[in-house]
Parts: structure tokens; C-alpha cells; sequence
């Protein structure tokens, strides 16, 4: 049984106090579920938070939409329990000022894969 959530990021959250952390792995393109990657390229071009649960794991995913070079990546700051809630807060990082990149437009988006809860998903971007 597959469920895939489409989650907006919820800046009005209060912030109340960081609870445990949660351990997770980031999914390699190759890795990422099927049905989950198909959503995913659906939205990639776009800013997008999504979740997808299996039997075993819940993935949580976060693009930043369309940059206009290449050189980004997602910095994970954090996965971790506030309240009843499990958040991810992540930054864009954006090339060096003096990095060599392709000018071609770039679409950054990472996947977690993290033990199953029924914690409530909020995304911090």
C-alpha cells in the first residue's frame, strides 16, 4: 500500500522547542521508489515538498524549482520531532563565486528516506 502527500511548507508553525533528532539516508536518484520518482519529475521544475510512505520507510523530498545555472545543492539542517510534528529544514546553497558552472538552468532536489511514523510532516525551506 503506496500513499504519496503533496505538503506546503508551513512558515506559521510555531517554533516551540527542537525534540530528537531523526536519523536518515539520502536517496540516490537510482533509489528513489517508482511511483515516487514519476511524481517527482511531474514537479521538479517548480518548488515542491512531498512525502511517500511504503510499508517500511517515509521519504520526504524537496526541489527549489528552476535555477538559472548549475552548482546548487540542498543543505539538510535538520530532521527532527517539534511537538507532534517531524520537520525537515533545509537551505539552497547556491555555487561559489568563483566556482565553474554549467549556465545551463539546474532543477536541485534531494530525497530522504527515514523510519515510518505518523508524525504530522512539516517542511522548513
Amino acid at each position: 500500500c503506496c500513499m504519496i502527500f503533496l505538503a506546503a511548507c508551513d512558515r506559521s508553525a510555531p517554533q516551540g522547542k527542537r525534540g530528537n533528532d531523526y536519523s536518515y539516508t539520502v536517496v540516490l536518484t537510482e533509489d528513489i521508489p517508482s511511483i515516487f520518482k514519476e511524481e517527482i519529475d511531474k514537479k521538479y521544475i517548480n518548488d515542491f515538498q512531498m512525502t511517500y510512505t511504503d510499508e517500511e520507510y517515509l521519504y520526504l523530498a524537496v526541489g527549489y524549482g528552476e535555477q538559472n545555472s548549475g552548482g546548487y545543492s540542498i543543505q539538510v539542517d535538520g530532521l527532527y520531532e517539534q511537538g507532534a510534528d517531524l520537520c525537515l529544514a533545509t537551505t539552497l546553497v547556491g555555487p561559489e563565486a568563483d566556482q565553474v558552472v554549467s549556465q545551463k538552468p539546474s532543477y536541485p532536489y534531494i530525497v530522504l528516506k527515514t523510519k515510518l511514523t505518523d508524525r504530522e510532516v512539516v517542511f522548513r525551506t
